[in-house]
């Protein structure tokens, strides 16, 4: 008798339809249950036409439907079954996803959908399939906004670099942090020429064509680093040319206003060094190229559930654990307290400080959602600003730390430096960023987050205590600015200090809500 014939009732149930049903349920239960991630996400990806990070996002979506569809052979000879132990990847995820959605973390809250998407395919499939379709989903990474931390880091190498090879080829070239000042004018290094769009999209070319041409895992990083390198230094190059071209034309060529398409031009230009690299491999690295995949049968994959029941128990289980975390967001949001503070009131100066007065300046930080008040303080020759914008509890896209919040207006002030300063003041450590007015004297800002009781800069650490402030019945949380106008930087800096000594435990009363 053919041994691979015997049946056993233990065996898990063979075939792709009861267990292409169960993950097709349970992926449409993902989305529907965490739709406002998705959508956060595919926000990014219809910004297409804006030049965007993520514009790509839809084609790489495409590119992993391609690459799962490209296994259907291998998977077809597998056999599917629930996996108990991933049911600690969902549980896992889950609760990543639930701690990023009550702090507003929406990075994390992103990355945990990718996890879950991953742990549910684990969970429903087994291992053996969550194996083939690894790759085919993890190269999304590319195409979700979890990259913000690059732009800055970007941006900074870029100036730096377009600086010094600028000044090698003889252009008399200055440069204040991202600002590039040529005698006939200047050319700001903002994030979106920081060329992030053109790393994210060859990293995902570099990984794309690496994973179908070579299984040596050196070949691998290397074309991926190269690819990488590679749109860096061609997002250099954009910058070079510009500020060359602004110099030589005295700011009249076109390219000072539109260098978009010059990027993606450079970018074709990459691709070639990605082609020449493949055939530099290949010629002197033979037998790296990856072989033709075979698909002969597998053996169950250990760890599978056995039996109808209990496989019905762990899908089940895994669809409960999916829709339990945003059931419970829902039903915070729901029970949370209402604020009942529409307007704050803003303190009585002290300590020689008059006050409050309004203004009629045109300085307005933007914190969506919040409850907001700003006024003017005289005391000798200087008038200051105070700003507060109170959350009494937070939600999604009305928090404090928040990707379009912003302390100041950007379409009518400029940020004078890419990092904020911190300083000590009165034992608490404040940000302070110098503004541009389009006209007009310079404005220094010093401005600090309060959080369930806790004074703070770090944006992080305002996360971690808005979890402790739930849990402590402290939901509160402010930032709270201080301004004034810059005739020389050191009054200015001891005019703040003076007030926020005089002021500093009215301040906290005032953030805390308690006003």
């Amino acid at each position: 008798m053919d041994a691979h014939r015997i049946v056993n009732k233990n065996q898990p149930l063979p075939g792709w339809g009861l267990a292409g049903l169960s993950v097709a349920v349970l992926l449409l239960l993902l989305l529907w249950m965490y739709r406002d991630t998705v959508l956060h996400v595919t926000s990014f990806w219809n910004r297409w036409d804006s030049g965007e990070s993520y514009a790509h996002g839809y084609l790489v979506l495409a590119i992993c439907f391609y690459l799962i569809f490209r296994q259907r052979r291998a998977l077809a000879r597998l056999t599917p079954c629930a996996n108990a132990a991933a049911l600690v990847a969902v549980i896992a995820s889950a609760l990543l996803w639930l701690a990023a959605a009550v702090t507003g973390v929406l990075m994390v809250q992103v990355i945990a959908l990718l996890l879950l998407f991953l742990s549910v395919i684990w969970t429903a499939l087994g291992s053996q399939v969550a194996r083939r379709l690894l790759f085919p989903v993890l190269i999304l990474v590319f195409a979700i906004p979890i990259w913000a931390p690059l732009p800055p880091i970007l941006q900074e190498v870029t100036a730096d670099a377009a600086y010094r090879i600028a000044r090698l080829i003889s252009i008399p070239l200055f440069r204040q942090e991202q600002l590039l000042i040529l005698p006939a004018g200047k050319f700001i290094v903002e994030e979106s020429c920081s060329g992030v769009s053109y790393l994210l999209a060859a990293l995902t070319l570099g990984m794309l064509y690496a994973y179908l041409n070579y299984q040596a895992i050196w070949a691998r990083f290397l074309v991926v680093v190269i690819a990488g390198g590679a749109a860096i230094l061609a997002n250099i190059l954009r910058v070079v040319i510009v500020v060359q071209q602004g110099y030589v034309t005295d700011m009249q060529t076109p390219l000072v206003d539109e260098h978009f398409n010059l990027g993606w031009f450079l970018f074709g230009g990459m691709v070639l060094v990605l082609l020449l690299v493949d055939h530099a491999i290949n010629r002197y690295a033979g037998g790296v190229r990856a072989a033709g995949r075979q698909y002969a049968g597998e053996a169950v994959a250990a760890g599978c559930v056995h039996g109808y029941s209990r496989q019905m128990f762990v899908l089940a289980s895994t669809a409960v654990l999916l829709a339990s975390g945003p059931a419970i967001v829902a039903w915070s949001q729901n029970h949370s307290a209402g604020s009942e503070i529409e307007e704050l009131i803003m303190p009585a100066g002290t300590a020689g400080w008059s006050g409050p007065f309004s203004t009629p300046d045109n300085w307005m930080p933007v914190y969506h959602g919040a409850v907001a008040g700003r006024s003017a303080y005289q005391k000798d020759e200087y008038e200051l600003q105070l700003y507060v914008a109170f959350y009494p509890n937070q939600q999604q896209g009305s928090e404090l730390i928040y990707y379009e919040n912003r302390i100041s207006n950007e379409d009518l002030w400029k940020k004078a430096h890419l990092r904020e300063r911190a300083l000590t003041v009165d034992g608490q450590v404040v940000l302070e960023q110098e503004l541009m007015p389009a006209s007009g004297r310079r404005r220094l800002v010093w401005y600090w987050y309060r959080v369930a009781g806790f004074n703070t800069t770090s944006q992080y650490k305002a996360k971690a205590l808005q979890l402790l402030g739930l849990v402590t019945g402290k939901p509160q949380a402010s930032v709270v600015a201080v301004a004034v106008d810059i005739d020389d930087i050191d009054s200015a800096r001891d005019a703040m200090r003076d007030f926020i000594t005089a002021m500093g435990p009215t301040l906290s009363m005032v953030a805390d809500g308690q006003f």
